[in-house]
């Protein structure tokens, strides 16, 4: 096969969730730099995409609506690689964002190159499809509905509680760095507000150790967190799906 025979990889997909006329120039502009982009209004139209950029919309919250629909898995696609753009620089805009499930945010004002850059650096990172349930040893976690049972008695969660509990469920065994944690349960960039961490780790213990999970969301002095006890659980993978 000839150089100029061989196939080229395909466009990756760019959605861009929003009014389509006042997120136009970004679309234009994404499909100039070599992106399959595809405006759409409704994410039930989402189908196969590598990234959705949540623009602008003409409610406000409709987007946090959306977003929080597609991380509980209501929408395929639940694990897709998502960039928030932010229509002011106020922290309490751009945490709700990462509490509905943003992997990344881009703070008003900014330049397109910013957003370029940040799109290509999402588009590297992984997709992690959550499953429907979550297995680790008498722990079962079903992400479609919330809700966390250990052995047969129901663990009531706060939202960061919940949160917190279904990251370090990917590997139970695994200590998480407490920076880890921040930046992709909280969405902060530093440790400076570390005792968050340990605030709602020591709560997840807790109400774990209520329904029976003794020994669970063990601390590693210096380092984070892991769910499992002692006894590590069986597991297969990020858990057992169904």
């Amino acid at each position: 096969m000839q150089p100029e025979d061989t196939p080229r990889a395909a466009p990756q997909v760019v959605v861009v969730y929003g009014q389509a006329n006042e997120n136009q120039v970004l679309a234009d502009e994404l499909a100039l730099d070599g992106f399959d982009v595809r405006p759409v209004y409704d994410l039930a139209l989402l189908g196969e995409v590598d990234l959705v950029v949540f623009a602008h919309t003409s409610k406000r919250g409709a987007g946090l609506d959306a977003l929080r629909a597609l991380r509980r898995g209501e929408l395929a696609g639940s694990g897709v690689r998502v960039l928030w753009m932010s229509r002011s620089s106020d922290p309490i805009d751009i945490l709700r964002a990462f509490d509905a499930g943003a992997d990344d945010v881009i703070r008003a004002p900014f330049a397109y190159a910013e957003l370029l850059a940040r799109v290509r650096a999402l588009l590297r990172r992984p997709t992690i499809e959550i499953p429907t349930v979550i297995q680790c040893d008498a722990l079962t976690i079903h992400t479609a509905t919330r809700t966390v049972i250990y052995g047969s008695t129901p663990v009531s969660l706060r939202r960061l509680e919940y949160a917190l509990l279904l990251y370090l469920a990917r590997e139970p065994t695994r200590v998480f760095a407490k920076t880890e944690l921040l930046r992709r349960v909280w969405g902060y960039p530093s440790q400076d507000a570390s005792r968050t961490v340990e605030t709602h780790a020591s709560r997840l213990r807790c109400k774990l150790a209520k329904a029976g999970a003794i020994g669970w969301v063990r601390s590693t002095w210096g380092v984070g967190y892991c769910l499992a006890p002692s006894t590590p659980p069986t597991r297969e993978g990020y858990g057992r799906a169904s």
